[in-house]
């Protein structure tokens, strides 16, 4: 199987609503379940300078999709954060890790990023995995942060600092 991973496009919003339309794609993000085309749409239209959105394809599917937001403020530019999601039919195949890759070699590489900080919920054991295989750390836990059918769950503050 052979993965791509590219910038995203405006015309990859219909694929997106389908992703993040996936059980376990929205309950292991901050997405709301049944996301409209017209909503991504207009996401994709409006994405700031300072955010960088790529997809997974897998035979020219939309299979994973990672945004990458660097802070603007000047103390804080060094920093940047990043939200992530695969289409339930294609976990544990990779996408994660190929999606991942990019945004590292992007901050590492070119946007002088030191310290990658993400959330991720405390019941998500592969993507906690995933995460630790890219050298971020769990800083701390949040409590009752995440409101998932019907309930809270508590997520983890991780982070990755390039030495």
């Amino acid at each position: 199987m052979e993965i791509t991973v590219r910038p995203t496009l405006v015309s990859d919003a219909k694929q997106l609503a389908e992703l993040y339309a996936q059980p376990k794609a929205y309950t292991g993000t901050l997405q709301l379940p049944k996301p409209s085309e017209a909503m991504w749409r207009k996401r994709l239209e409006n994405m700031p300078d300072n955010i960088f959105s790529f997809v997974a394809e897998v035979d020219g599917k939309v299979v994973g999709n990672i945004g990458f937001e660097q802070a603007q403020s000047p103390r804080l530019r060094h920093c940047g954060e990043f939200g992530i999601g695969v289409h339930d039919d294609y976990h544990q195949m990779g996408i994660a890790s190929k999606l991942i890759e990019t945004v590292l070699d992007l901050a590492d590489n070119w946007l002088q990023i030191k310290r990658i900080q993400i959330e991720v919920n405390t019941d998500n054991q592969a993507a906690i995995a995933c995460y630790k295989k890219f050298g971020f750390r769990i800083e701390g836990e949040a409590e009752c942060s995440v409101f998932r059918n019907g309930e809270y769950v508590n997520t983890y503050y991780m982070a990755r600092i390039n030495k």
